[in-house]
């Protein structure tokens, strides 16, 4: 039996779709289906209704959920231990985030800590999907990443500690030149779509794009001219002039500033959070160290 096909089947739980579990595991649907078979075959009997949507589980499911969630916690933590105590004289804390925020918010929090806390630090990168993955997986200590209301991070649960670090915004930027602004001609209309710089799709912050659609009661019109996962490609391309395109702000520094700026309305915008998430549980002293910074910095942030 893979642990994987446990950390599978608690995805699919939680997410209740094939398809989002799938996503979310960084695998194809149909070798993520044959997972879920190989654990009802290793267990004996089905877990999942068949054909169900959303998902729903049989009665041994629900029986088996608590002991495979169960199973999974104790064997990341035995593997936590057995790690940190070979790293023990390193005293390395291990972070996971998403490219956009290991460029602007993880030097934030080395400046934050002021030499307080005595580590050193292993920093895990990827997509939003990939850093949390590889924090549930038992791979960081810590998560940073961005979560909304619109869509909740997954790794919201009970054994989960969840930390607001600061607030963030995601809003459409286009090149401050007047001139250019007026032919984007956004939020566009049928006749002429304004040129739109775009998420691919499996990323994170192209579901965020989505949410801002449905919510809109005039929906905009566009035309995707370029299409990337990273918000530092689609900031230099919406730079050069190319259309217009959603940002977290968090991912505009000072420099970008001078070039690009906000456009539209708030309708248009959504409120996230920047959030830092760790096991409820008592981890090594250098973290627990650094966990306390952190809170102690959003408290008075607040």
């Amino acid at each position: 039996m893979d642990i994987r096909w446990l950390e599978d089947f608690l995805a699919l739980v939680e997410m209740r779709n094939f398809t989002r579990a799938a996503e979310f595991r960084n695998v194809s649907q149909a070798a993520f289906s044959r997972r879920i078979q190989s654990l009802e075959h290793w267990v004996g009997t089905a877990l999942i209704v068949k054909g169900a949507t959303p998902v729903r589980l049989t009665e041994a499911g629900e029986q088996f959920r608590e002991e495979a969630a169960a199973s999974v916690e104790r064997l990341l933590g035995a593997r936590s231990k057995i790690r940190g105590n070979q790293f023990e004289l390193m005293s390395q804390v291990r972070i996971a985030t998403p490219n956009v925020l290991a460029r602007s918010d993880f030097k934030w929090v080395l400046q934050m800590l002021g030499g307080r806390v005595k580590s050193s630090f292993s920093v895990i990168v990827g997509n939003t999907h990939e850093v949390t993955a590889r924090y549930l997986a038992g791979d960081a200590d810590i998560l940073l990443c961005h979560d909304s209301a619109a869509l909740p991070s997954p790794v919201h649960s009970d054994a989960q500690e969840r930390l607001v670090v600061r607030r963030d915004r995601f809003t459409p930027y286009a090149v401050l030149d007047e001139k250019q602004r007026a032919g984007f001609g956004f939020p566009g209309n049928a006749r002429a779509p304004f040129p739109l710089i775009a998420y691919s799709h499996r990323a994170y912050f192209m579901r965020l794009f989505e949410h801002v659609l449905e919510r809109s009661s005039a929906p905009p019109s566009y035309k995707v001219t370029v299409q990337c996962d990273m918000s530092d490609v689609l900031k230099e391309v919406i730079a050069a002039g190319y259309g217009v395109g959603w940002l977290p702000e968090s991912a505009v520094d000072a420099a970008s500033a001078r070039v690009i700026g906000p456009i539209g309305g708030s309708e248009w915008a959504l409120d996230i959070d920047i959030c830092a998430y760790r096991p409820r549980r008592a981890l090594a002293p250098e973290i627990e160290a650094l966990w306390a910074a952190l809170v102690n910095e959003a408290q008075n942030a607040g």
